[in-house]
């Protein structure tokens, strides 16, 4: 029975695939964190290429967030799990374009098209 870890309801072996999982994850979080402040408030690059680094950085530490901590990955277990995801996002960006284009027509109708 030393082998089973009886709080969790696995063996040893996947306890430790978990845990390391865990640990890059929030390493690698971390790691690309450090790096987007410093890309922000460094002033090493110009403001253009900043943004455009900081923004991959940020689709990049959501695919280890999703990977490490919600256990989204091509597998076939968990992909119903990532259509969920998907679909999700295709509705989030759906409602931030359509919101956009009405305020943007409202704006245009208003007379401020200028702004």
């Amino acid at each position: 029975m030393s082998h089973i870890n009886s709080d969790l309801g696995m063996d040893s072996a996947e306890y430790k695939h978990a845990l390391a999982r865990y640990v890059w994850g929030f390493a690698l979080s971390i790691v690309l964190t450090l790096l987007g402040v410093v890309l922000a408030g460094g002033g090493i690059f110009s403001t253009g290429l900043a943004w455009s680094i900081v923004g991959i950085l940020a689709v990049a530490q959501l695919v280890i967030q999703f990977w490490a901590f919600m256990h989204l990955d091509l597998s076939k277990e968990a992909r119903p799990d990532l259509y969920l995801v998907l679909f999700t996002f295709l509705l989030i960006i759906l409602m931030a374009a359509g919101t956009v284009w009405v305020l943007a027509d409202l704006a245009s109708r208003m007379g401020m098209g200028g702004m």
